[in-house]
C-alpha cells in the first residue's frame, strides 16, 4: 500500500472518514443467481462468462434498492429501480450487431 492509501473496515468506516458513499449499500456475491468469488488460489484463471448469471436474486439487498435517475431508469419494476445494470423481470439487453 502507498502512503496515501487507507483501508477501511467497513462501508460506515469510509463514508465517515471521507464523506463518500454515504448512499451506498453492502452487498455480497449472493445477490447474484449465479456469480462467484474467483479463487485467489488461481489468479491466472479465465473464467466464462456464460457459466455466470448476474441478474439479481428476487427479493435480495440490490432489489429496489436505487433511486430514479430520469430518462435512464425510468421503466424500472417494483418500489424502485434496482441496482447494477439488470433491471429485474426485465428483458436482458441484446449488444452489438443485429439481423
Amino acid at each position: 500500500m502507498s502512503a496515501d492509501s487507507q483501508s477501511f473496515a467497513t462501508l460506515e468506516e469510509l463514508c465517515r472518514a471521507t464523506g463518500q458513499e454515504a448512499h451506498g449499500i453492502t452487498v455480497d456475491f449472493d445477490v447474484f443467481r449465479n456469480v462467484r468469488p474467483t479463487d485467489p488460489s488461481r489468479p491466472t484463471a479465465v473464467y466464462e462468462i456464460g457459466d455466470m448469471d448476474f441478474r439479481l436474486k428476487a427479493g435480495g439487498a440490490a432489489v429496489d434498492a436505487g433511486i430514479r435517475l430520469a430518462n435512464v431508469n425510468d421503466d424500472f419494476t417494483g418500489k424502485a429501480p434496482d441496482l447494477g445494470a439488470l433491471e429485474s423481470d426485465r428483458p436482458l439487453p441484446v449488444y452489438g450487431p443485429r439481423r
